[in-house]
């Protein structure tokens, strides 16, 4: 075995370059996107959501805001991107194909759009939805009605998003290599709370109706501790605060949340669709995903096993700070498995 391992390491030799880690920020990329409800509309008066949390999923007649998130280097900045809509992820190359022209979306927006149309530019965005007519009421998960969101930015100063809109609307797309592309499907919900207005569709069970609807895991805070040799220091932190490292430390990071991070819900199963048997409720549970990236190279940089999420929530991240450290940004993103986004920064200053 010796041997064997002796003989690859010849082989590699110079021609092996060794990857850098993916979670080190040395250029500007994209995290995600969410919608979150800021003004409820005339239907959302069924809904109970939890003090201090925010909806994740629109019904008729909501104002949104679309929040684009993108992680950069120490000191570098972007443009707002653009953003556009349409009614499903397709729709933007063959709106583009068929050469039509993209016109402004129409206010209030409609939950079904036949063509693509620009909704506005920044790095948020607030639309106003329109009535329960332009949904189809269906019991199902939605998907006829997701409506597909674009944000079009550039990645450097000497590309602004408007050549990037221009870039994208080329065929073949040249030149993207400028530029940031985020794209992502909004379903919306939870359509129990419009269903009941339809007269052949009121008999919901109680407790399907008495649920929180989707919110996002927000990010609160942080628990930072710095660890070296027999020395603790703990300290607590607000997204976008400026903490302390030193060369050596062990810096450990746990973001904290409000409660009911990993929401239950209840799903209707009907065994027999249209059958005499009636839909059974059935309880259900989210599992959240955290994912983080820093903007400096640091000693053994661990994060959560998104594999494990589902069975054992560990929200830690950490490193070790080196020798000679540089001051870095750490970009923490929660997801969990239905439309619930939460984004938090946090700053380290080594001097």
């Amino acid at each position: 075995m010796r041997s064997l391992a002796l003989g690859a390491a010849i082989l590699c030799g110079a021609a092996c370059i060794p990857f850098e880690p993916y979670w080190w920020i040395q250029d500007t990329r994209v995290l995600g996107m969410r919608m979150t409800v800021v003004e409820p509309g005339g239907y959302s008066t069924l809904l109970h959501v939890p003090p201090g949390q925010q909806r994740a999923t629109p019904l008729p007649l909501d104002t949104v805001e679309l929040e684009r998130f993108v992680a950069t280097p120490e000191g570098v900045d972007v443009e707002p991107p653009i953003w556009l809509a349409c009614f499903s992820p397709y729709c933007f190359d063959r709106f583009y194909a068929e050469g039509y022209y993209l016109a402004d979306c129409p206010q209030p927006l409609p939950f079904y759009l036949p063509w693509a149309c620009r909704l506005g530019e920044g790095e948020r965005v607030r639309v106003g939805f329109d009535g329960a007519f332009t949904l189809q009421l269906v019991q199902d998960t939605g998907r006829d009605n997701a409506l597909t969101i674009m944000a079009i930015g550039s990645r450097t100063a000497d590309v602004s998003s408007e050549n990037c809109l221009e870039r994208y609307a080329g065929t073949p797309h040249e030149g993207l290599q400028d530029c940031l592309i985020a794209r992502d499907v909004f379903v919306p919900g939870p359509l129990w709370a419009v269903l009941p207005f339809a007269p052949e569709l009121a008999m919901l069970p109680p407790e399907f109706l008495e649920q929180a609807p989707d919110t996002h895991p927000d990010i609160t805070g942080f628990r930072v501790s710095r660890e070296r040799g027999a020395t603790r220091i703990e300290a607590l932190a607000m997204p976008g605060d400026t903490v302390a490292m030193a060369p050596g430390e062990k810096v450990t990071v746990l973001p904290l949340f409000l409660a009911g991070r990993e929401q239950s819900f209840i799903v209707l199963i009907d065994p027999d669709a249209d059958g005499p048997v009636p839909p059974e409720a059935q309880e259900q549970s989210e599992f959240v995903e955290i994912n983080a990236q820093i903007t400096a190279l640091v000693d053994q940089f661990e994060e959560p096993d998104e594999y494990l999420s589902l069975y054992n929530f560990n929200a830690e991240i950490s490193w070790v700070v080196p020798d000679h450290p540089e001051p870095a940004t750490l970009y923490v993103q929660a997801r969990d498995s239905r439309a619930g986004r939460g984004f938090a920064v946090l700053h380290f200053d080594p001097s």
